[in-house]
């Protein structure tokens, strides 16, 4: 069976109870039963939160950064843009070590900048040629057991409210997704 966001979610919808029937389709477009619209609010969002907890090495992935064209504030030298497929960065590295057995810590920051006419999240350092460390968001198939666990655990929870819970309840739950997707997305520094 193929690992993919429909087997995690009918997974969280049978941790739950309940007898719910499954749900058909791939995030973010699963069906238009009560838990496919529960889960097009939250099914991403709940990804990208445990996927933030404790820096998960099956997301670990390595890219250059790419410069802005901004003018960074101080007391920054360069603008970056965020890797686009980014949950989280994790550190900045230079493009080459001069001591791999003693490697530098980088200072850094995230922040936002208008980018070509539009808000986009950056990342300011003092690096020229910076590569990131970051979490890449990784595809279901990649997934570690104990990731996909602690997902469907989730997820479960947030589906039992969302679809079994008080209406009102309910109802503001699923409207949160966004909101609940955009914690996840920060960074504490």
């Amino acid at each position: 069976m193929a690992v993919d966001s429909n087997a995690i979610a009918n997974q969280a919808i049978q941790f739950m109870g309940d007898n719910q029937p499954p749900v058909t389709g791939l995030s973010p477009t699963f069906d238009n039963s009560p838990a496919g619209i529960a889960l097009q609010s939250l099914y991403a969002p709940t990804v990208a939160t445990i996927a933030r907890q404790w820096e998960w090495d099956l997301a670990r992935s390595s890219i250059a950064l790419v410069l802005s064209g901004n003018v960074a504030p101080l007391p920054w030298a360069i603008e970056y843009l965020y890797p686009p497929n980014g949950i989280e960065v994790w550190q900045l590295v230079p493009s080459a070590l001069v001591d791999v057995n003693n490697p530098l810590p980088i200072n850094w920051n995230v922040g936002n900048a208008i980018v070509l006419g539009s808000q986009a999240k950056v990342i300011w350092t003092n690096l020229a040629a910076a590569r990131c460390v970051y979490n890449n968001n990784p595809t279901e198939a990649t997934w570690d057991p104990l990731f996909r666990e602690a997902v469907v655990r989730l997820l479960a929870s947030e589906l039992a409210m969302a679809i079994a819970g008080r209406p009102d309840s309910a109802q503001a739950l699923i409207e949160s997704g966004a909101a609940f997707e955009s914690l996840g997305e920060g960074r504490s520094n």
